[in-house]
């Protein structure tokens, strides 16, 4: 964490830690870690909004509240408490977090600060939650044995370090080497992967890597800058689609029955638009026709087809042929059986 995000919270506990009942300035240090001149200022800041009183007690410094004036901590309600809740229950799911994973420890100490800054009653609120809320997401990969490998890419990408990798291709099926200027790391939930997003200057351009295929990395001794402006949102929204990287296409769906009622009340990409509804009639199907722009390739055709048979590929021609020929394909293995 940074010293910003350490201040945060101590800021945010200390008062409530000093709500439960009066503090050593040694237990405080011992608590966040810091040293007792870190304490003292933390506390005279607070002491501008909050009376806190200052007791000497031998050798120890003591601190708490005055008599008679109560903290009220900022009130969780279970529709605020729940985000919480599903966030935990959804991640540690994935394996990102699950016991074993490079991030378990930290997810586990981060929700053990949490619950320790709550009151008894909302302690006992989130229990009780606890056991209402939940995921149906499953763990498709198991991070565990890449926690180094991870560390030293987030090291390279906040430090701009270029990196010199062997790198299996699922596309290619062999390993090859590259230098690689790294931009971010980040969690891929159409896959529950982990991936980084890299400039691959064997490729010449930006590009997701599966950190689970980076079979070794090192620094090459050359930094770099990312280009300004760079936002890793942006660019998956643009260029990733249904888990696969590839250049956006205007791609027109039409489905019919009960997949057309889905299609008219989901969104499965920001630029997502509805360009025609029609109704159930004696003659035909209901029907919604969408238009959105994605990343074309594999994870388009992937998305398509796993609407099948409810689902018509309007245009581009490019996909209509990559479509047709994805049944085509699987209609002949099954002849050839």
């Amino acid at each position: 964490m940074s010293h910003r995000g350490d201040l945060t919270e101590r800021m945010v506990l200390i008062p409530l830690l000093l709500a439960e009942r009066p503090r050593s300035q040694k237990e405080l240090t011992s608590r966040f870690s810091v040293n007792r001149k870190t304490i003292k200022r933390d506390i005279d800041v607070l002491s501008l909004h909050y009376p806190i009183e200052e007791e000497i007690q031998g050798r120890e410094v003591q601190y708490g509240f005055s008599d008679g004036y109560k903290f009220k901590p900022p009130p969780l309600t279970p529709s605020e408490l729940a985000p919480l809740l599903l966030a935990q229950e959804s991640i540690a799911a994935t394996g990102l977090t699950a016991f074993g994973s490079p991030f378990a420890e930290f997810i586990n100490s981060m929700l053990a600060k949490v619950r320790s800054s709550l009151p008894q009653s909302l302690r006992e609120r989130l229990d009780a939650l606890a056991s209402v809320f939940g995921t149906a997401a499953a763990p498709a990969k198991d991070f565990a044995p890449h926690a180094e490998t991870i560390e030293r890419l987030t090291n390279a990408a906040v430090a701009r370090h270029r990196l010199s990798v062997r790198y299996y291709s699922l596309n290619e099926d062999r390993v090859t080497d590259r230098d690689v200027d790294p931009y971010s790391v980040y969690f891929d939930p159409d896959g529950a992967t982990l991936k980084l997003i890299a400039y691959d200057h064997r490729r010449k351009e930006i590009s997701p890597l599966a950190i689970d295929h980076i079979r070794s990395l090192r620094e090459t001794g050359d930094s770099f800058e990312r280009p300004a402006g760079f936002d890793l949102r942006e660019f998956l929204a643009e260029n990733c689609f249904n888990g696969i990287h590839g250049e956006p296409i205007l791609v027109r769906l039409r489905a019919h029955g009960v997949t057309a009622r889905i299609f008219a009340e989901r969104t499965f990409h920001r630029s997502q638009r509805q360009i025609e509804r029609k109704p159930h009639t004696a003659d035909d199907d209901e029907t919604t026709t969408i238009e959105m722009r994605v990343a074309r390739g594999r994870g388009l055709v992937r998305f398509i087809l796993s609407w099948s048979p409810d689902i018509e590929v309007l245009a581009p021609d490019e996909v209509i042929k990559q479509v047709a020929d994805a049944h085509r394909r699987s209609l002949a293995w099954r002849e050839h059986e």
